[in-house]
């Protein structure tokens, strides 16, 4: 029963949480995966070809806000779970898509499925774990991104080279239904069970809200961070495997699997160690996790240098490996910085402007801008470009590290005023 123990244990809620993380960027990373097929089959451009992602990730940006605000107001565990089914049942429909627009139409609809989870979940995590875990936890929730990711280009590039690109999207989308009764059977935590103190409500309107958020400098700072962040990392992320075939002249099915291979290792050792690091150097340095980020990042250009340029498989392999290492370090470090510094009522509207805007403005444009570019002069300098800008986020963790230590001193001295009345 809903109400049963089992439902209401952190460890569950995570467990399931973090599964369904998976399956969200298998189904978004399919495409990707199997863009050179979708390129052939429907006779488009590299450009048309980029705006397949793009388009998703303007539907999902502008789902993220209106989601938030439901997520603050209402069930976050129902809100997910509709997600859920809306996105699978989209990713399943981009396999049965007879034209391109069709096709553009079905990815915009797993982007506003996608986007009714996202942005609910970093919340419910909140408010299982107290502060003091908040990075670790969810550094093994944004694990699943590699892994899911990795699933995506594994079945895009075995599965669509074997049995065509349509075939990849039903099986990517068929485990969705399952997953979204599962969620509806768990029992949600309170909002700010797991903070020190409440310190009052926060209006729900727009406008209080909006000032809210910018009066917390370090929010401000993390979310143009991740912006810069999310533009390189999305245009990479849809591009890489048709770099890999086209310039590396390395069949799809094995460029995509060694990529996804590599991805899920290093993602997944990234983003657990990431939490882990920070959580450690916190102990010390309040600002921990902006400085953990802010020089893996900076760090990754060294070795994205080697990942693009280097002609022979000895080099380019092993430096995309330590680059993906470096750069999912700065997940759980960079989510948790967020969550600790807004109090418990504003958390999913905090998460979903964030995410709103880090899209927007982000990996919205990022893989048709490679797309076009590519059309035009080839991959290879586009890819490199956007590379380097991992390092600009980098710097601008590192430039605003010290007003995360001031948020967070505010933070304490808020939770720690008595509440009148």
């Amino acid at each position: 029963m809903p109400g049963s123990r089992w439902s209401r244990s952190p460890g569950v809620i995570l467990g399931v949480l973090t599964t369904v993380n998976a399956l969200n960027y298998l189904d978004r990373y399919v495409a990707a995966a199997t863009l050179p097929l979708i390129l052939a089959d429907l006779a488009i451009s590299d450009a048309q070809g980029g705006l397949l992602q793009s388009l998703f990730i303007v539907a999902y940006s502008l789902a993220c806000v209106p989601a938030g605000w439901l997520g603050d107001v209402g069930s976050r565990l129902r809100l997910a779970a509709i997600g859920v089914f809306v996105w699978s049942l989209a990713t399943v429909a981009s396999g049965l898509a007879p034209t391109y627009g069709w096709l553009l139409l079905a990815r915009a609809v797993i982007g506003v499925g996608e986007a009714s989870y996202a942005v609910v979940t970093p919340s419910l995590l909140s408010d299982c774990y107290p502060a003091e875990r908040r990075a670790r936890m969810l550094g093994v929730f944004y694990a699943a991104i590699p892994i899911g990711a990795a699933l995506g280009y594994i079945v895009g590039g075995v599965i669509g080279e074997a049995h065509g690109w349509r075939t990849a999207f039903f099986i990517a989308g068929a485990p969705g239904a399952v997953l979204a009764f599962l969620l509806l059977r768990l029992t949600e935590p309170p909002r700010g069970a797991r903070d020190a103190t409440s310190v009052g409500a926060t209006p729900l309107g727009l406008g209080p809200s909006l000032r809210a958020l910018a009066s917390r400098r370090s929010y401000l700072v993390n979310t143009a961070a991740q912006v810069i962040y999310t533009f390189a990392m999305g245009g990479l992320a849809t591009w890489m495997p048709t770099y890999f075939v086209r310039e590396r002249g390395i069949p799809l099915a094995s460029a995509a699997t060694t990529f996804g291979l590599l991805l899920v290792a290093a993602g997944f050792a990234g983003t657990l160690l990431g939490g882990r690091i920070a959580s450690a150097v916190a102990r010390r340095w309040p600002g921990a996790d902006f400085t953990v980020s802010g020089w893996s990042l900076s760090v990754s250009i060294l070795f994205t240098l080697f990942a693009v340029l280097a002609p022979q498989p000895a080099v380019f392999w092993p430096a995309m490996f330590v680059t993906l290492l470096l750069l999912f370090i700065n997940v759980g470090p960079l989510n948790a910085a967020m969550a600790n510094v807004l109090p418990a009522e504003l958390r999913a509207r905090g998460f979903a402007v964030t995410t709103m805007l880090m899209h927007l403005l982000g990996d919205a444009a990022s893989p048709w801008l490679i797309g076009a570019e590519s059309d035009r002069i080839g991959l290879r300098i586009p890819v490199l470009v956007t590379g380097s800008l991992l390092a600009a986020a980098g710097v601008v963790l590192l430039w605003g590290r010290a007003t995360l230590e001031v948020d967070l001193v505010a933070t304490r001295a808020s939770a720690s005023t008595p509440r009148e009345g």
